[in-house]
């Protein structure tokens, strides 16, 4: 055997163990970084309770160590209610579903529900017929709240003027007794647009 053949075994073993050693270096590296992971997560998750056991949940989520301090929320103050505006004095009548207040109108309920102007239907106590803008909020004199959700006929309004409110009563009865009446009328709430 010839030196160059004798140095070129001599490399190719020394490449071999250095193949070997970076491999079992790669093979170390890998699992201490894998065993220090795992027991850093433990000993994160059982930082409070050293001798608590370890359940296989804990070791995927780890929840943080914070305390929660109670926070005053400010006081919002509610908008107050503007005041009412004096509209004026107002002719103050009633009206019923029947063709005796509705004309031809109080022939046609769908289902007999009846529908005002605005496409609601009309409750006693809450909705009246006016010229003002539907879905007005009025307060008339001594009688509470009203929305407007209907139209008084055109022949009343040129008979009578615009300050008119006609209040809904559920049966013609009550409107009748209710008659006519001249009182203050104050804006509450304008239509939303």
């Amino acid at each position: 055997m010839n030196y160059s053949e004798s140095m070129s075994k001599r490399q190719q073993r020394r490449k071999a163990l250095n193949q070997r050693f970076r491999r079992m270096f790669l093979v170390a590296l890998l699992m201490g970084l894998a065993m220090g992971f795992i027991f850093g997560r433990c000993s994160a998750v059982n930082s409070k309770a050293p001798d608590a056991p370890i359940e296989s949940d804990q070791l995927t989520a780890v929840a943080p160590d914070v305390t929660l301090e109670p926070v005053e929320t400010p006081l919002v103050e509610e908008p107050a209610e503007p005041e009412p505006v004096l509209l004026g004095s107002f002719r103050i009548t009633a009206y019923c579903s029947c063709e005796k207040c509705c004309g031809e109108w109080g022939k046609n309920r769908p289902n007999g529900i009846v529908y005002g102007a605005a496409g609601v239907e009309l409750k006693a106590g809450v909705s009246c017929a006016s010229p003002l803008p539907l879905g007005t909020v009025v307060e008339v004199e001594g009688l509470g709240e009203y929305i407007v959700q209907d139209r008084p006929a055109q022949w009343v309004i040129d008979k009578y003027g615009e300050n008119q409110i006609d209040i809904y009563f559920d049966n013609h009865e009550a409107a009748s007794a209710f008659g006519l009446k001249q009182l203050n009328v104050y804006l509450k709430g304008e239509p939303e647009k």
